[in-house]
C-alpha cells in the first residue's frame, strides 16, 4: 500500500507523510519548511519528459500548499528534477520558467525572480529576520556534463559571495539549503561535486562561517552530517543531511544500497541567534505499515536525548562524531541504525566504519583519503581485538 524498499514513493506514501508532518507540528510553532528536492523518480530518461517531470513537481507543490496553506516553504531542485536528468544548464530554460509559476508565492520576492530564472537560486528573509540562501548545487554535481569545464555556472558563486558579504554588513544570520551537499559521501568515499567546485564552495562557506548558522541538504537518502573547522581546528559550521521520504534503494553491479524507511525531521532553533538547539527525527516502519494497512510513524531519536549532546551546534556535533571513532561504541552503533531510519543495520567492517567516520570531519578529497587510511588502520586493530 505504501511502497517497497526497491521502489520510489507511491502517492499514498506522500499523502500519509504530509499528514504525519502536519500532526507532528500541531502543538509547535513551525516557522518554515525546507524542501530539498528530488521529487522525480529514479528511472532512465526515456521514461520521462519535461512535461512528466513538471507534472510531478506541480502535484507535490500543490499537495504541500494544500496541507500547509500558511507555512513558508523554501524549495530547491534535486538532480533528478531536471530533464534530461542531472543536466542542469547555467541559463534560463523551460523547467525554471514553469517551476517559478508554482513557487512564486513561496519565494514572494519579485527581485529574486531573475536569479531563479537564470540559475534556480534565490535568497529571502524569514519573518524573524534569518536569511535563507537557497542554492542550486546540482550545477556542481559530477553527473552534470553541461557545467564540467565552467568556473561559475549561472554566476551562482559570485552572487552567493555578494549575499553573504552583505549579510555580514547587516548583521544577519544565514541558513544555507540545497540538494547535493559539498564534501565527501560515505558511500564509496567520493565527492559529489567536481573538485574545483567543491574547493570553491567550501572556501566561500568557511570565509563567511561567522554569519552561517547551519546548512541543510539532502541527496544521500541517509541521515548524516559534516562538520567544518576553522584554521585552528575549532568546529565552526555543521551541514546536516536529511534522510529521504522515498524508500528506494540502489542496486548497481558493485554494491546494493541498504533498506531505509520514509522519514522527515523537525529542527528546533533560536529565532534570535539562529543557533540550532535540537533535532527530532521521525520515521515510518514501512513493512509494518504495509502489513497493518495504516501508517505507523515513530520518533527514531531526539538529538539532545539520545545523542548525549546539549544541542546540535557544531561543537556538540563534533563531540558526538569524535565518539563514533570506536566502532563498537554506542554512538557509532546508534548512528548506523539512525542512518537508514531504523530500517536496516548492514554489516559494517573496518572500511565501512572509516568511510562513515571520515565523512563527518573531512570535506576535501585529499584530507578524506588521509583520514580514511589512518582511521582504517585504527579500526582494523579494534576489530582485531574484538575477535
Amino acid at each position: 500500500m505504501y511502497g517497497d524498499y526497491w521502489c520510489d514513493s507511491p502517492f499514498s506514501l506522500i499523502d500519509v507523510t504530509m499528514k504525519a508532518m502536519k500532526n507532528a507540528t500541531l502543538d509547535k510553532e513551525v516557522d518554515f519548511m525546507l524542501w530539498t528536492g528530488d521529487s522525480v523518480l529514479h528511472t532512465p530518461d526515456e521514461n520521462l519528459s519535461i512535461n512528466e517531470n513538471m507534472d510531478i513537481l506541480t502535484n507535490l507543490t500543490g499537495q504541500l500548499q494544500e496541507t500547509f496553506p500558511t507555512m513558508d516553504v523554501y524549495a530547491t531542485y534535486g538532480n533528478h528534477d531536471y530533464f534530461p536528468s542531472n543536466q542542469y544548464p547555467p541559463h534560463n530554460n523551460e523547467i525554471y520558467n514553469r517551476t517559478l509559476e508554482h513557487w512564486r508565492t513561496w519565494i514572494n520576492d519579485s527581485t529574486q525572480e531573475t536569479n531563479f530564472l537564470k540559475g534556480a537560486y534565490y535568497t529571502l528573509k524569514t519573518k524573524y529576520g534569518m536569511r535563507i540562501l537557497a542554492l542550486n548545487t546540482n550545477l556542481y554535481y559530477t553527473s552534470d556534463k553541461v557545467t564540467t569545464h565552467m568556473d561559475d555556472p549561472a554566476d551562482q558563486f559570485v552572487w552567493m559571495e555578494g549575499i553573504l558579504m552583505q549579510a555580514r554588513r547587516d548583521h544577519e544570520k544565514v541558513l544555507v539549503t540545497g540538494h547535493v551537499p559539498p564534501g565527501i559521501a560515505a558511500e564509496g568515499g567520493r565527492p559529489w561535486f567536481y573538485q574545483h567546485f567543491n574547493t570553491r564552495m567550501v572556501h566561500i562557506l568557511q570565509q563567511y562561517s561567522d554569519v552561517i548558522i547551519g546548512l541543510h541538504f539532502g541527496h544521500e537518502h541517509a541521515d548524516t552530517f559534516r562538520i567544518f573547522y576553522d584554521h585552528s581546528g575549532r568546529p565552526e559550521m555543521t551541514l546536516y543531511v536529511a534522510p529521504s521520504v522515498t524508500p528506494w534503494r540502489y542496486k548497481i553491479p558493485s554494491a546494493t544500497g541498504p533498506k531505509h524507511n520514509p522519514s522527515f525531521r523537525l529542527i528546533k532553533y533560536d529565532r534570535t541567534t539562529g543557533r540550532h538547539l535540537d533535532l527530532v527525527q521521525y520515521y515510518m516502519d514501512l513493512p509494518e505499515s504495509n502489513k497493518q494497512g495504516r501508517p505507523i510513524w515513530s520518533i527514531a531519536y531526539t538529538a539532545t536525548k539520545d545523542m548525549g549532546v546539549p544541542d546540535i551546534s557544531p561543537a556538540s556535533m563534533d563531540g558526538f562524531a569524535t565518539r563514533t571513532k570506536n566502532p563498537n561504541g554506542p554512538e557509532f552503533q546508534n548512528h548506523l541504525r539512525w542512518r537508514n531510519a531504523n530500517a536496516e543495520v548492514m554489516p559494517c567492517d573496518a572500511l565501512c566504519h572509516s568511510l562513515i567516520f571520515c565523512n563527518f570531519f573531512k570535506v576535501h578529497d585529499h584530507d578524506f583519503k588521509t583520514c580514511l587510511r589512518d582511521t582504517q588502520h585504527y579500526t582494523a586493530s579494534i576489530f582485531g581485538k574484538r575477535k
